[in-house]
C-alpha cells in the first residue's frame, strides 16, 4: 500500500472516470494509469497513438486477446500494418486499371486522328 498526495483536480478526474471500462473505484482507475504507463516502452522509435475504440470494439479485442493469447498493441500493429497493405494494393490496382484505360483511349484517339 503506498500514500500519495493527489491535487485535487487530479482527484475530480479520477472520480470522474470511476464506472468507466470497468472501473470500480479510484484504486482501480489509478491501478490502470500505472499499468498503461509502465507498458510505454522508455525508447520508442515510433510514433504512440491512443484510440477510442469506444465499447464494442473494446470487447471484441479483449475477447480476441484472451482467444489468441495477443496483447491489445501486437494486434493493432498487425491491423494496421495489413490495412495499409491492403490499401496500398487496392490503390495500386485503381492506379494500374486507370493506367490501362487511358492507354486505351490514347490508342483510339491516335488511331482515329490517322484515319
Amino acid at each position: 500500500m503506498i500514500s500519495l498526495r493527489i491535487p485535487e483536480d487530479y482527484l475530480l478526474e479520477l472520480e470522474r472516470r470511476v464506472g468507466f471500462d470497468g472501473m470500480r473505484n479510484k484504486s482501480d482507475v489509478i491501478r490502470e494509469a500505472i499499468r498503461r504507463y509502465l507498458a510505454t516502452p522508455t525508447f520508442s522509435s515510433g510514433t504512440r497513438i491512443e484510440v477510442e475504440l469506444g465499447p464494442d470494439l473494446s470487447v471484441r479485442l479483449d475477447d480476441f486477446c484472451r482467444i489468441h493469447g495477443e496483447q491489445p498493441d501486437v494486434v493493432l500493429r498487425y491491423a494496421a500494418r495489413e490495412h495499409i497493405a491492403r490499401s496500398s494494393t487496392d490503390d495500386a490496382t485503381v492506379d494500374a486499371v486507370l493506367s490501362k484505360r487511358l492507354e486505351e483511349l490514347r490508342a483510339r484517339f491516335d488511331d482515329s486522328t490517322e484515319q
